[in-house]
């Protein structure tokens, strides 16, 4: 029966000389705690900042390069597209060479539906090799 019978009562010299030590102890790891938190929370926190910036610059960039691929290639790759087809329709020798790439134009009817945007040709799609 070691423990005082009331909770209240002072502790023994012994302890009651160590116990401020202790606490200064603890109190100076909760700020080294809250010191390294704050450091790698900046750190985390620069680290997304540069991520969201580069990432910016990337969608800006390719934005470009769709915009460009759109106004540039694209009429020319559709023009090429209606070209061939126009070949084929008048030397029949060249579809082999169009079915060959899946090129050849649909059956042309009334219910077919209009290209998405004014102007363009679908694109077929790529070769399977």
């Amino acid at each position: 029966m070691d423990l005082p019978q009331n909770p209240l009562a002072p502790l023994p010299n012994a302890i009651d000389g160590d116990l401020p030590d202790q606490l200064r102890s603890l109190r100076m790891l909760l700020a080294a705690l809250l010191a390294a938190m704050l450091c790698l929370g900046g750190a985390l926190m620069l680290y997304l900042y540069r991520q969201v910036s580069i990432l910016n610059r990337q969608v800006t960039e390719n934005t470009r390069l769709v915009n460009e691929f759109q106004t540039n290639a694209l009429p020319k790759i559709n023009w090429f597209f209606n070209s061939l087809q126009t070949f084929a329709k008048t030397n029949p020798d060249f579809n082999p060479i169009l079915a060959k790439y899946n090129l050849l134009p649909g059956p042309a009817s009334a219910s077919a539906p209009a290209p998405s945007k004014a102007g363009s040709a679908p694109i077929a799609p790529a070769p399977k090799k």
